[in-house]
């Protein structure tokens, strides 16, 4: 792997770093846990909803908005960092 593709690499992994933890002050805690479960640890709906005893729209909602979220979050930043 080339330098520059590490670079690029580690930087676009700093921005989502960085937008996740700016994300998780704009939502609950417990829709951040939701997302955080299915897709961050990559659990199954199945899963989430039994482990943190939820249902499978309050699953798919919380990837909705937090996903929307870290999406325009992560947006920002970079075009920050190309400034």
């Amino acid at each position: 792997m080339t330098l520059e593709k590490l670079w690029d690499k580690e930087w676009k992994s700093q921005i989502m770093e960085i937008a996740l933890r700016r994300v998780r002050t704009m939502v609950s805690p417990r829709q951040f846990q939701i997302f955080s479960c299915y897709v961050i640890n990559g659990w199954t709906p199945e899963r989430v909803k039994e482990e943190l005893g939820v249902n499978a729209a309050q699953v798919y909602l919380a990837k909705h908005r937090v996903g929307r979220l870290l999406k325009k979050e992560a947006a920002r930043l970079s075009a920050e960092g190309q400034r």
